[in-house]
């Protein structure tokens, strides 16, 4: 089984609307796919899943996040990645997938899909990712 970590914009995408985002959340959800997160990555989907355009209130938004945690997998981060000095905030999705041995990260960030692999660790699109099989 493939082991995957979806940047925010990716799991955003997959709570707010339909689309590719939605149907690789609906893979890991239906156990095709085996989802990472890290402390760091659950505190920014957090953290962006509150921004007023969003319009999501913390009554919403703690399904959302009780439903990510319930399907995708816990990963203790010891690496220290900074592969991406143009928003190192980035790093956090390098270094839950090379700690969880990942094969792919999903993502709709240039930054990520600039460097299209890392250690080993394809960076596709929600869309390529689907289009491509590659689950």
């Amino acid at each position: 089984m493939k082991k995957v970590v979806f940047d925010t914009n990716v799991s955003v995408g997959a709570f707010c609307w339909n689309g590719n985002p939605r149907e690789v959340y609906e893979l890991a959800k239906h156990g095709k796919i085996k989802l990472f997160y890290s402390k760091d990555i659950l505190e920014e989907l957090i953290r962006v899943l509150a921004y007023k355009k969003f319009g999501l209130t913390n009554q919403e938004i703690l399904p959302l996040i009780n439903d990510f945690i319930a399907i995708a997998n816990f990963t203790e981060v010891t690496s220290k990645i900074k592969a991406i000095s143009q928003d190192p905030t980035d790093n956090i999705f390098l270094e839950c997938a090379v700690d969880a041995k990942a094969h792919y990260i999903i993502s709709g960030d240039h930054h990520l899909l600039d460097l299209k692999h890392y250690k080993g660790i394809d960076i596709v699109t929600p869309k390529e990712f689907i289009a491509k099989k590659l689950y």
